[in-house]
Order: structure tokens, then sequence, then C-alpha cells
């Protein structure tokens, strides 16, 4: 499907990039390849690769953020990810056909940017008449590029590759993974955060008057 004065056809994780940004573009791979076998569920929410066949770089990169030993949670997954060049550049690619909009920093889903008159107008016709899938044929993906996961009943056998997903505040401390290794990593993620969360909202409770001048400027660590 293409856009007024784009000269070439988005595929389904493009689609579903355009649609619901990068979450629902991580959840149409981690479809795609656990109906083609290449990812199975080891337990709701719980993953793991079978096979590292790699069709398209943001497949070549869930299957990355999986590991190809042990099991990660759907959550793990998509953090993993976030900054993935990989994924990023399928932004990239949107926002250069004219399909993309300004910079969001706070919209839902893993979404960088807003759809816009252009991309919404695509989305449309894709809704209306979706394409075939030549990446992913023979899977949900396309359904879940342009429609999402939330419509499946729980006993759906697609349920489990998302079940037990989490969504934790920026003061969230403490591991949910029952994976002892993961649990390890992310609690040393929490601690290491924690505080530089802590200091950068401390420091704009002084606006409009400008930083909080109680508090140095201290780099904390990632955030």
């Amino acid at each position: 499907m293409m856009a007024p004065g784009v000269a070439r056809t988005l595929d389904v994780y493009e689609i579903a990039y355009l649609a619901g940004g990068q979450d629902r573009m991580v959840d149409a791979a981690l479809v795609a390849l656990v109906q083609s076998g290449r990812v199975r569920v080891v337990r709701p929410g719980q993953l793991a690769t079978v096979g590292l066949s790699r069709r398209h770089p943001v497949e070549a990169a869930v299957l990355d953020a999986v590991g190809p030993v042990g099991h990660r949670s759907i959550d793990t997954i998509r953090w993993r990810l976030v900054t993935d060049e990989r994924l990023l550049d399928v932004a990239r690619r949107l926002h250069g056909d004219g399909l993309l909009g300004r910079h969001h920093p706070h919209l839902p889903g893993g979404r960088a940017n807003a759809p816009t008159g252009a991309g919404r107008r695509v989305l449309h016709r894709l809704d209306a008449e979706p394409p075939p899938d030549a990446v992913a044929a023979g899977t949900d993906a396309m359904t879940v590029a342009l429609h999402g996961r939330d419509g499946w009943p729980e006993d759906d056998p697609r349920a489990a590759i998302f079940a037990t997903l989490r969504t934790g505040g920026p003061f969230t401390r403490g591991s949910r993974s029952v994976n002892p290794a993961e649990a390890a990593a992310e609690d040393k993620r929490d601690v290491e955060r924690t505080p530089a969360v802590i200091h950068t909202q401390a420091n704009d409770w002084g606006a409009p008057y400008g930083p909080n001048p109680s508090l140095r400027s201290t780099h904390w660590g990632r955030h």
C-alpha cells in the first residue's frame, strides 16, 4: 500500500508501527515467529527460541531479544528492543515517507511519532482492504499489525504469547519475573534507574523558576 508520493509498498512490520507503534510491531513479529515455529511459548507470557531463521530485520531483532538460550517474558523482550536500531529504522523510513510526523515522547504503545494525515489515510485504506503479507504469510501477523491483539479471548492459543504482560511506573522496584537470571537483571536495572528518575523529577519541581538549587547536577546512571 502506497501513500501519495511514496513509491514503495509497506510491509507488515511498517504497517504495524504506523498503526500502533513499536510495541505493536514487536507483537506482530512475535505472532509470526511463534506461528512459524521459530519461537515457542514455554508458559503463558514466557517465550524461547526454537530456530534462528531470519526473514526480516525486525524478526532478527526480536529473536535476538528472546535470546538463543533460556526464555524471556514479553515485557522484557520489549524493554530490550527499545533502542534497537533495526526497529528505529522502521520509524525513520516511515517519517521519510511522510507517514509519521513530529516526535512525541509520551504517546502510548512505544510509539515515538504520530501518523500524519497521509499516514492515517493509508491506515484507513489498509483497514478496508488488508494487503497480502509477503513477509509473514500464513500467520496472523497482518491482523495484529492492523488491529492489535486486544480482541483475542483468553482461551485463544495466541493469547498465551502475551499473558502476564506487565506495566510499571518509574519507581517500580523488584522483579516480577519467574526466571532467576531475568529477575536479577530487572532488579539491577531498577536500582540503577530509580535515583536518576528521582533526581530528574526533583529538579523539575522548581519550574517555572528553574531547577531546584538544593540538588546537585550529579549523573546517577542511565534511565
